[in-house]
């Protein structure tokens, strides 16, 4: 509907105007005959409930309630008919509401039309423009003897096996089993306890500040020493604080990796040779960097698309939920790297301002890419999701119904399914890219 538009459907008498491209103003005539059927409704549902001293329940004379009970008739009244008015306008025009409509005002007056004006902020209608002019190619992958080497490298070490150490203290390169209790100065921090905790001594270890204070150590031996952290270091609730550890070593152990040889090709799975492992590896390698590149592939057809159409709006209710949506994830990440997010030193102000405008991006975008799909009529196949969440739930080690039932309570399932579709577009518009 333009701006400014009337319009006469199913009785309403409609006005509408745009506020922004994502905020409209309508106001509204509703005939007085349908106001006066909502009254009569609202009188019957209130004889139904009420109890009044000398009539029986539901008998009690209109006159009663009008006398009694009056305005709050009026008011559910009113309430009813602009709420189904309000929908009916939504449904006729084919608006996506971003939150519910705010009344600003509103007359009623007995036996004639009930005029109100509202403001609903919604989803923005855009024309993409520009599509024929998205130009991507994905290159073919390339998977370099660097790359296989790190891979084989890689299942090397992980295959490495760790061998215990007699006759000696402990050295740089040894991994030793200990026990550590942690305390920090009094109002500093948590003291906490690790038990069985396989520590690499040395620069290359994950706790370098270990190092030097535990060498030469032996099993059964326990040392006690103080390390100060400096203010900028990674973990925040380490960074500028003094922690006293005493460590129990249980153990010294020394790593041992396996010639890379056809013995080691076998022991890995169903390999016949070292020939045969690195073939599999150079396929996996190239299948990765295919993904990767087409990756790159899909964020450039974004970024070509939001040039090609700059004056798409980002509403501010959904770059709150985009940025609240980020935020999450990365409270959900701090957890799962063991961090307390109410207790880490993060501005969240600062986080949230900082994501605004990279939040408004990836709203442009998914505007964009949503009215590409109403266009060319692309959806999400139910088998298509069904895949994705079978391979994530056989991935994840969980029943695929307890798996969906847990990303259908919290939310995740509808964002998988937004995820399909844009992917799906993306592709789409790459294949189109590349004729």
């Amino acid at each position: 509907m333009a701006a400014d538009e009337s319009v006469k459907d199913a009785g309403l008498q409609v006005t509408m105007s745009d506020l922004s491209p994502a905020r409209k103003s309508v106001q509204v005539a509703v005939p007085a005959a349908e106001v006066t059927a909502e009254y009569e409704k609202a009188l019957r549902r209130y004889s139904r409930g009420l109890k009044v001293p000398g009539f029986r329940q539901g008998k009690v004379p209109q006159h009663i309630i009008k006398q009694r009970y009056g305005r709050e008739v009026e008011q559910e009244t009113v309430e009813h008919v602009i709420e189904h008015a309000l929908e009916r306008i939504v449904k006729d025009e084919g608006l996506q509401p971003l939150r519910s409509p705010v009344l600003k005002e509103y007359q009623h007056r007995p036996n004639e039309p009930l005029t109100f004006t509202a403001e609903l902020e919604v989803r923005p209608h855009v024309v993409p423009l520009g599509l024929r002019d998205i130009r991507v190619t994905i290159p073919e992958p390339a998977v370099t003897d660097r790359m296989v080497a790190d891979a084989l490298d890689s299942l090397r070490e992980r295959a490495a096996r760790f061998e215990p150490v007699e006759g000696r203290g402990a050295q740089a390169a040894d991994h030793v089993l200990m026990d550590v209790a942690a305390a920090f100065d009094a109002g500093e921090g948590e003291n906490f306890k690790r038990e069985n905790l396989l520590v690499e001594l040395g620069p290359g270890g994950p706790h370098p500040e270990l190092t030097d204070p535990m060498t030469g150590a032996l099993p059964g031996e326990t040392r006690t020493f103080r390390v100060p952290y400096p203010a900028d270091h990674p973990a925040e609730h380490f960074a500028g604080r003094s922690i006293e550890y005493t460590i129990a070593v249980r153990e010294i152990k020394k790593k041992v990796v396996p010639e890379m040889d056809d013995e080691f090709a076998r022991d890995l799975g169903s390999f016949n040779d070292l020939q045969e492992l690195r073939a599999r590896v150079v396929d996996d390698l190239t299948q990765r960097e295919r993904r990767r590149l087409r990756e790159d592939a899909r964020r450039e057809v974004i970024d070509q698309l939001l040039k090609l159409n700059p004056d798409v709006p980002a509403p501010d209710v959904m770059v709150d939920e985009e940025v609240d949506r980020r935020i999450d994830d990365l409270v959900r990440s701090m957890v799962m790297q063991g961090m307390d997010p109410r207790r880490a030193a993060v501005d969240w102000d600062d986080v949230r301002e900082k994501q605004r405008e990279p939040a408004a991006q990836s709203v442009r975008a998914m505007i964009l890419l949503d009215a590409i799909a109403r266009e060319e009529k692309i959806s999400v196949e139910p088998e298509r999701l069904d895949r994705a969440l079978a391979d994530e739930a056989s991935r994840r080690k969980e029943p695929l119904e307890v798996f969906r039932a847990k990303l259908a309570k919290d939310g995740r399932l509808e964002r998988l399914e937004e995820q399909l579709l844009r992917e799906k577009i993306l592709d789409f518009l790459l294949g189109a890219a590349n004729t």
